[in-house]
């Protein structure tokens, strides 16, 4: 066979991966990759061997398998920013598959170079921001979105086994995202599940036993890894340490997430039922909940379940849910969400007008159903109260890509109206996106700068711990959230001598085999009896510095103990200093 017939043929993939490493090349021109929220570089560092000296194999937000095979590749060469490479290849990987299996409606070169222009164009004007500042929920998301568009435009007059084979890669890509964001995975199962009643509504006839096997055997492998994945991690979980820390990370995720921390003030009977003062309530308020050993999974339930009540109390599930329909309504037209509402919006326009001049109504009870299950997902989210942006935009990006598969189906024809209907969604989505991409590329610059500057001082604490690597220092948490790190720039993946005084991996079985690395058993014993040991507040946040010297010695004071925080030292940028560095000492 000639090159030229060879490379014919292979035409599709290399136009799908020169675009996906064209995006990827161009984005790290202009940007370093940086990962999203201090969570994410958390997790980065327990994997990477950073938070207890050794990869470890449970990253806690992640499900073991994948976070146990991440382990592995950084105990084989711990300098390498596998986590960042794990994440780029979901990322641009998940852009190639879809863009491969979108060529394939296309003949002429000239139509697939509009449909790769185009597509790329939608990825920059949406995603940009989300490719640039790395964060799980949006990787799972992608994934998973990958996977619908491949099962949705398969060949499905096959017979059941090579249905099934011709499917795996999407059972596995949904595995995968399980894997990395179980919880998100979860949040859009539903929307995968009514592509699959869509695709699954096309077959002529519709019901036979031929097509119930097809389809419910590719539901099956996804459950099947779905039910194997989180077999492992409860197995790797499955010791008493673990166990009261997953209880605990659960009660303290409903309380921080879903509820409100009720005041001290008006509720002091409860806190008095739970034996917790003041001070330890304050401990809540401020994040800094590691310093105290009795608030515990049980005490963290307790208060969650009384924030619950509180809720229930003062706003009504009607009230609370005619919150929502008018959140959403506004969300869903007006500009809360700009561009994203207005793409779905856009897309659902074009899938319409495409089933009308294919007569294909069926369509339209198949635009109905993914809009009911769309609508129910965002009421669900509303009502809760949570709604960032890595959770709407993952939400978004699922059904736009559920839209484009739907699209892609419809204009795939000869005929000259369907060649007329393809220039007009052509024309449609670059307007939309000549219109949208300055603002995403404004919008990514703003955020980049801001990170650029405030990273400064993270990167000078980190030198600061690295030469006083004898020390121990535990970080204000409210002093060090607006810090993240880069994926691929100034790696050190050293066993690092901080750590911040609450957060989600507090009182797990990490944190004290960390914490066992230079000697402490508890926070508030190590703070107050080794020399080596000291806190780190950021000075400039005018409420931090003040609030940290008034809760810390009435903490110990309630504990029976006067203490006394000297300053020993500080961090400074150009002369200007930034961090203070505090002992805690006992007033004899």
């Amino acid at each position: 066979m000639k090159l030229a017939e060879k490379l014919r043929q292979k035409e599709n993939c290399i136009w799908s991966l020169g675009i996906s490493v064209l995006l990827c090349t161009v984005i790290s021109m202009f940007f370093d990759y940086y990962y999203d929220l201090n969570d994410d570089v958390l997790m980065k560092d327990i994997l990477a061997g950073v938070y207890t000296g050794t990869p470890e194999g449970n990253n806690i937000q992640m499900l073991f398998p994948i976070s146990f095979l991440i382990s592995l590749f950084y105990r084989v060469a711990r300098v390498v920013p596998w986590y960042g490479v794990f994440f780029s290849i979901c990322h641009f990987g998940s852009i190639y598959l879809i863009t491969n299996r979108l060529l394939t409606f296309f003949e002429s070169r000239l139509t697939k170079l509009v449909a790769v222009f185009l597509e790329s164009g939608i990825v920059v004007t949406l995603l940009l921001k989300d490719l640039v500042f790395v964060q799980y929920t949006i990787t799972c998301t992608l994934l998973a979105s990958s996977a619908v568009f491949l099962f949705y435009t398969a060949d499905s007059h096959v017979p059941t086994k090579q249905f099934f084979k011709k499917n795996i890669p999407s059972i596995l890509l949904v595995t995968l995202a399980y894997c990395i964001r179980s919880e998100m995975l979860l949040l859009v199962l539903p929307l995968i599940c009514v592509t699959g009643l869509c695709k699954w509504a096309g077959e002529k006839p519709f019901f036979t036993k031929a097509n119930a096997a097809k389809y419910f055997s590719v539901f099956g492998g996804i459950m099947a890894g779905i039910v194997l994945s989180q077999g492992i991690h409860m197995v790797a979980n499955s010791g008493e340490d673990w166990k009261q820390f997953t209880t605990f990370f659960d009660n303290r995720t409903e309380l921080y997430d879903f509820q409100t921390i009720p005041p001290y003030e008006g509720n002091e009977a409860f806190y008095e039922s739970i034996g917790m003062t003041e001070s330890e309530q304050a401990l809540l308020i401020n994040y800094n909940f590691g310093l105290q050993e009795e608030i515990d999974a049980e005490c963290m339930g307790r208060i969650a379940d009384y924030a619950a009540g509180l809720k229930k109390d003062r706003v009504s599930f009607t009230e609370n849910l005619k919150i929502a329909l008018s959140e959403y309504k506004y969300r869903t037209f007006y500009d809360t969400d700009y561009p994203w509402n207005l793409f779905v919006i856009t897309m659902y326009g074009l899938v319409l007008v495409a089933a009308v001049m294919n007569k294909r109504f069926r369509f339209i009870w198949e635009l109905a159903c993914l809009g009911i299950v769309r609508s129910g997902l965002w009421l669900f989210i509303l009502y809760r109260g949570r709604a960032p942006e890595r959770i709407t935009h993952s939400l978004y990006w699922m059904e736009l890509v559920i839209l484009l598969a739907l699209l892609v189906k419809e204009c795939k024809t000869k005929t000259g109206i369907f060649s007329l209907l393809k220039v007009m969604v052509a024309g449609v989505m670059l307007l939309v996106c000549i219109w949208r991409l300055d603002n995403s590329i404004t919008a990514t610059n703003t955020e980049y700068a801001r990170r650029e500057e405030v990273n400064k001082e993270l990167q000078a604490l980190q030198a600061y711990a690295r030469e006083h690597d004898d020390n121990f220092y535990f970080f204000d948490v409210y002093s060090s959230v607006k810090y993240s790190e880069k994926l691929f720039a100034n790696v050190d993946n050293s066993l690092s001598n901080y750590d911040i005084m609450g957060g989600w991996a507090s009182k797990s079985p990490l944190m004290e085999k960390k914490y066992a690395q230079f000697g402490i058993e508890t926070m508030e014993q190590a703070l107050l009896e080794q020399d080596n040991v000291f806190v780190i507040v950021r000075i400039e946040e005018p409420d931090t510095l003040p609030y940290v010297k008034d809760w810390l010695p009435q903490y110990y004071a309630d504990q029976g103990v006067m203490v006394q925080l000297q300053k020993v030292d500080s961090i400074a940028i150009n002369e200007k200093e930034i961090f203070a560095i505090y002992a805690v000492n006992e007033v004899q």
